[in-house]
């Protein structure tokens, strides 16, 4: 038989032979994510106590108690002295534990009509509400880059390809443009997400049932900093893991779009392509080539985009076939959760590092477009359509003469500011863009 372990707050004798293989196997790595989010729940618990005194639960004395032990746990968590172990379960028992064992029966009232349940439910959701926030802010400094990158780049000819095979000539500001656009929307989705779903407070909700008091759960929405309070006490549980996966949805977008940038920059930094310089300091080599200089940061990120999309998946794998309410294997969304973002933020700072440090080989691009008439078949063509002919005429007449056509470097200029459509090379409206950048940013 086991050893007597540290009373739970669930105990209901005083001495309980608990076996040590399961209860580590029932907190597993959760106390490792939970250690991160105890400032979050020291805030939500802080809101909750100040509304347990707004309905008479606690007295202003005590409320002072307590908001004073949380300054305590927070003072302490800043020094690394507050540490979660194995038997303390989870930040939440640990918190309610220091405060018993500072306040006595004070610290016992903090729990009244609160459940772990939707503790958290509230921690979890008060951490994302922030951590979305700061994803968005690296977004956004991503999307200027981005854009800072095509305008500077805006007219330097580049081919474009279909079937991967080139097909038309573009530039060097479009093809970056078009990631700067594309991030832009993946910002759209994170906003939309975060201030329409994420952005309800489901604390109140008790153990998914309520509780028999008239607490003012809309107060508390605003004390605590939300938006407003989710209403219905089932959902509040059922809801966990979906939101959390809507908010790794928005991270899988944000990594296809990296995903797609490192793709193509893998492709065009090869030997063969050599249409962009990368310099040293975001390659790597190789050690039995001497010769080898890869940009294995681009490869990762490729990698971890799947790594994102397998994070969401494994959390709504986790969500299905429950029937409502509460479920402890509900704690294992935390691993591919804190994954997913992990990887988004970091692959956000290291695509800035990219985009710092690479240059378009202007002389090489253009070689690679003189190199292939075909690549101006299509506007050969227009060019008689213009003169009266039918395209289908104009397009049989060209591609039965692809060996004749004749290009000079002021041809292709010629032909890239013609596309004064909106979004052709001619108008890409790359200021239009950068101040939709700035208007997102406040």
């Amino acid at each position: 038989m086991s050893t007597p372990i540290k009373k739970k707050i669930w105990f209901k004798d005083k001495e309980v032979h608990m076996n040590r293989i399961i209860e580590e196997y029932n907190s597993g790595e959760d106390i490792l994510y939970d250690q991160y989010m105890i400032p979050d729940d020291v805030w939500c618990s802080r809101c909750y106590a100040r509304m347990l005194k707004k309905h008479n639960l606690l007295t202003e004395k005590e409320l002072k108690e307590l908001e004073q032990g949380l300054d305590e746990i927070l003072e302490l968590y800043k020094k690394g002295e507050f540490i979660l172990k194995v038997e303390d379960e989870d930040c939440h028992t640990k918190i309610e534990d220091y405060l018993i064992e500072k306040l006595g029966d004070t610290g016992k009232k903090i729990h009244t009509g609160r459940s772990r349940n939707d503790q958290v439910l509230v921690m979890m959701r008060y951490f994302l509400k922030n951590k979305s926030t700061e994803l968005r802010k690296k977004a956004m400094v991503t999307a200027e880059r981005l854009v800072k990158f095509a305008k500077k780049y805006e007219m330097v000819p580049m081919p474009g390809y279909t079937h991967m095979q080139k097909a038309m000539p573009t530039t060097v500001g479009t093809w970056m443009g078009s990631f700067a656009e594309s991030l832009l929307d993946d910002i759209r989705l994170l906003n939309s997400i975060n201030d329409e779903i994420l952005d309800q407070n489901p604390l109140g909700s008790g153990a998914g049932y309520g509780s028999p008091f008239d607490f003012d759960r809309d107060w508390l929405s605003k004390e605590l900093g939300f938006k407003r309070t989710q209403n219905n006490v089932i959902y509040c549980q059922n809801s966990r893991g979906k939101i959390e996966g809507l908010v790794l949805e928005a991270c899988c977008n944000i990594m296809l779009t990296l995903n797609k940038l490192a793709c193509d920059l893998l492709f065009f930094t090869t030997q063969e392509f050599q249409f962009f310089h990368m310099h040293d300091s975001i390659a790597t080599g190789s050690s039995i080539m001497p010769q080898k200089k890869n940009l294995d940061v681009a490869e990762l990120m490729r990698g971890r985009a799947m790594t994102v999309f397998a994070c969401r998946n494994e959390m709504e794998m986790n969500i299905l076939n429950k029937v409502s309410g509460y479920h402890r294997d509900g704690q294992e969304i935390k691993r591919p959760l804190f994954l997913g973002l992990k990887y988004t933020e970091m692959s956000l700072e290291a695509a800035n590092e990219i985009l710092d440090n690479i240059k378009p080989n202007e002389e090489v691009l253009m070689k690679s477009m003189l190199d292939c008439p075909g690549l101006f078949a299509a506007h050969k063509a227009f060019e008689k359509v213009k003169e009266g002919m039918t395209f289908r005429d104009a397009y049989r007449e060209v591609g039965s003469n692809i060996a004749k056509i004749k290009v000079t470097p002021k041809d292709i200029q010629h032909w890239l500011k013609m596309s004064t459509h909106q979004g052709g090379t001619g108008n890409l409206g790359l200021d239009k863009l950068e101040k939709e950048v700035q208007k997102m940013k406040k």
